[in-house]
């Protein structure tokens, strides 16, 4: 009896869970054609707001007059989005005096007001479209409320914030929140130096400068102090040679090291950057080597011939090809070496990069391409 029992309850336990299991399947494929569709009608939708706006947006690039009497009324808020993105794109892809015609655009249909109430949304591409398009706007009231989310622990809307408070007050931003590229580690280096390049040099070489040297005095961690020193290149040659070369004297730190000589462009530091071309880290050596090439003294041709004998094969390849920027190197004298050097495998590195370069200039003629 009781085996019938234990029989009947597994089966009715199989039953109840392959119901359930077939409710959840029909659930899920209703629920992924449901979105199907409703990526369609906002694509059918988007592309409706297009072809309505777009001949008025680029009017307002080429007019920057235009007024549009009352015609926020024609947006619903469910266009406003495809609008904006539209909006922010062009805005983007111009410059000059075009981009105060497309914001006059936006201000007589009045999008401040709907797009700071964006910036509250659950969903993360709409917040950062409100926050690009408060910050190509240049709304000095919106400051308050990007401020509030430069805050914010997701790196991506933090550092969206950041640009945008950059577009809206350059010279307050600078102040307040210049240092915050040494706090958020997690920031895109390649983004931080876009935002700071749209900067004019004149604005952004003191404070930059200052802010490295500062934290060099801290000792940041290495990577963000690299980080740091990277962004210097959009600074005046001036500001920061001197704050170069004290680190280059001083510090230890390979990333560092690297950033530094990438950076040098006189002969301030050629006694270390030679001392470098010996380093224990291939990469520093690897530096050194492209440093010197760049520098190009006759003197130093004797240092890169003895590089060519280097453990790493990328120091010996980029030192083969420095060679050719040495004053007084021929091509006739690289193949010389290639021959008589003791290292065979400096011969090989000079015969690969000769061959290398002579593929380069090579250049085909009708008479070649016939053969």
């Amino acid at each position: 009896m009781e085996f019938v029992f234990a029989f009947n309850t597994a089966v009715t336990a199989a039953s109840w869970t392959g119901a359930s299991l077939w409710l959840l399947s029909v659930f899920c494929i209703a629920f992924a054609l449901c979105l199907r569709s409703w990526r369609k009608f906002e694509e059918r939708r988007r592309e409706s707001v297009i072809q309505e706006w777009e001949p008025k947006l680029f009017e307002a690039t080429r007019d920057p007059a235009n007024h549009l009497p009352n015609s926020h009324k024609l947006i619903e808020r469910r266009d406003l989005p495809h609008l904006l993105r539209e909006w922010n794109y062009l805005h983007e892809s111009i410059a000059g005096e075009s981009k105060n015609g497309l914001n006059h655009f936006a201000n007589t249909l009045g999008f401040y007001d709907p797009t700071v109430k964006l910036l509250k949304s659950p969903f993360l591409d709409v917040r950062l479209l409100a926050i690009n398009t408060l910050g190509n706007l240049g709304e000095k009231n919106a400051y308050p409320e990007i401020e509030n989310v430069v805050v914010d622990r997701d790196p991506i809307v933090s550092s969206w914030a950041w640009m945008a408070l950059f577009r809206i007050d350059k010279p307050r931003t600078i102040e307040k929140y210049l240092p915050l590229i040494v706090v958020r580690k997690e920031w895109s280096p390649i983004f931080v130096a876009r935002v700071l390049n749209e900067i004019d040099a004149d604005e952004i070489s003191m404070p930059l400068c200052s802010l490295a040297a500062e934290s060099y005095a801290k000792g940041i961690p290495e990577r963000q102090m690299s980080r740091l020193i990277s962004y210097l290149i959009l600074a005046h040659v001036s500001d920061y040679r001197s704050l170069i070369n004290k680190i280059l004297i001083e510090c230890e730190e390979m990333e560092v090291l690297i950033a530094c000589l990438r950076l040098v462009n006189s002969d301030d530091n050629l006694t270390r950057t030679r001392e470098l071309i010996r380093h224990e880290r291939w990469e520093v050596r690897l530096q050194a080597v492209l440093t010197l090439g760049r520098l190009a003294h006759k003197e130093d041709t004797g240092l890169l011939i003895d590089a060519l004998n280097d453990a790493d094969w990328w120091v010996r390849y980029r030192t083969a090809a420095a060679l050719y920027s040495m004053p007084g190197m021929t091509e006739k004298r690289i193949e010389k070496l290639a021959q008589s050097l003791p290292n065979r495998f400096a011969r090989d590195i000079l015969r690969q990069v000769l061959t290398e370069k002579r593929l380069l200039c090579f250049t085909p003629t009708s008479t070649t391409l016939s053969r």
